[in-house]
């Protein structure tokens, strides 16, 4: 299943922040989009 979603204004430069971390602390290269996605999902307090 593919799902898409668009991010506007802070809410996309708070995810390429995310990122550029995620870059940071992982050696290896820039995380994709889904990579991201999912350290978001498992640091959400649902």
């Amino acid at each position: 299943m593919r799902t898409q979603i668009t991010l506007q204004g802070t809410d996309s430069q708070d995810f390429e922040q995310l990122r550029e971390t995620i870059e940071q602390q992982r050696p290896g290269g820039r995380p994709s989009n889904a990579e991201v996605v999912r350290v978001l999902m498992d640091a959400a307090p649902y």
